[in-house]
């Protein structure tokens, strides 16, 4: 039988595209300032990209979903205006920051 764990961390993981190393890499890029309010979303993520799925707990399994409501809700948008010199929109770094990154091909 399927355990809700089961299920939400093999989501997470086909919803977001981006290794704990990415994610990281990309929280020093003073970009991934131009869009989100707080560095929660990725704090959250990086937590959830650096822990096995038999480390996950109950808080764990309900950050993983609003990450994976969050992604599958802004995928859909339109990337709009680009920000500054990072070359990207508002969009596009908020979903980097949410450990998507539009620019892979997957």
């Amino acid at each position: 039988m399927i355990s809700k764990l089961d299920t939400v961390f093999s989501k997470y993981h086909k919803v977001t595209n981006m290794s704990y190393s990415e994610l990281l890499r990309w929280s020093n890029n003073p970009c991934s300032r131009e869009a989100s309010l707080d560095r929660k979303p990725i704090m959250r993520n990086l937590r959830l990209l650096s822990k096995s799925k038999s480390k996950w707990t109950a808080k764990d399994i309900t950050d993983a979903n609003r990450t994976i409501a969050f992604v599958s809700r802004m995928k859909k948008v339109k990337g709009g205006e680009k920000v500054n010199d990072c070359g990207l929109s508002k969009r596009d770094i908020s979903l980097l920051n949410w450990a998507y990154d539009v620019r892979k091909k997957r």
